[in-house]
């Protein structure tokens, strides 16, 4: 899709894709509160009935071929930033109606002390809603990560889910690359998606796409798009 193009355009090319592919549908989780856990019950019945879990490989062979062989179409559930309750509220849902989690991580709410995670999320565009947490920790930790890591996909949103196009090119670099560093540090290996604050898709800005190639991420997720930028064997450091 030519990031120059109108937005008439850009529907005019959705709309024929979506005629002519199974299309991978997604959906987005961000502060899930315990308050709220019947509906996510709710909402995630009533997507089992319709769609078929998407772990990585999968997305990988649909976006090589154009081919996608479960009976239902595939729904990627995305819980963003980080929180706490995506692990205790959302995750034993995720998996009662057998979908893989797509956890995007922003690293350096995970690294932050618990005394400063609310001022950190304050500070970065991370929403508050609830306060519910008594301990004061409102972010997921490395352990509970590896644990996700076991049977769900994690995924880098950044390290302080900044809009890139803001930043420095070495504050850049921290954000793409440094982050792929904390997650080769705490879960052993690299992770293989990438998406930052509001975009770009990989393309429409080449200073971010050299970053993301020097990170190594396979796919990259952006508001209308999702891309995958190189195979799996052809990063050796790929999990």
């Amino acid at each position: 899709m030519n990031p120059s193009s109108t937005f008439a355009e850009r529907a005019t090319t959705l709309g024929e894709l979506f005629a002519s592919h199974p299309v991978i549908r997604a959906v987005n989780f961000h502060n899930t509160s315990r308050a709220q856990a019947e509906r996510y019950d709710r909402q995630l019945a009533q997507y089992s009935r319709s769609f078929s879990s998407v772990n990585q490989e999968e997305l990988e062979e649909y976006l090589t071929t154009g081919k996608w062989n479960k009976p239902k179409p595939g729904l990627i559930v995305s819980v963003f930033e980080g929180y706490r309750n995506s692990f205790e509220v959302l995750t034993p849902l995720i998996e009662k109606y057998g979908f893989i989690g797509w956890y995007w991580v922003i690293t350096g709410f995970i690294n932050a002390s618990i005394p400063d995670q609310r001022t950190f999320a304050e500070h970065h565009d991370i929403d508050m809603l609830t306060h519910e947490y008594a301990d004061g920790r409102y972010a997921l930790t490395w352990d509970e990560l590896r644990q996700l890591d076991k049977r769900h996909v994690i995924a880098c949103h950044t390290r302080s889910h900044t809009l890139l196009s803001q930043l420095e090119p070495e504050v850049q670099r921290q954000e793409v690359v440094g982050s792929q560093e904390d997650f080769r540090k705490n879960l052993g290996h690299p992770v293989r998606a990438f998406v930052s604050l509001t975009g770009p898709a990989y393309g429409e800005n080449s200073a971010t796409d050299s970053l993301i190639d020097a990170a190594g991420y396979d796919f990259v997720f952006s508001n209308f798009r999702i891309q995958r930028i190189r195979a799996k064997n052809s990063n050796p450091s790929s999990k």
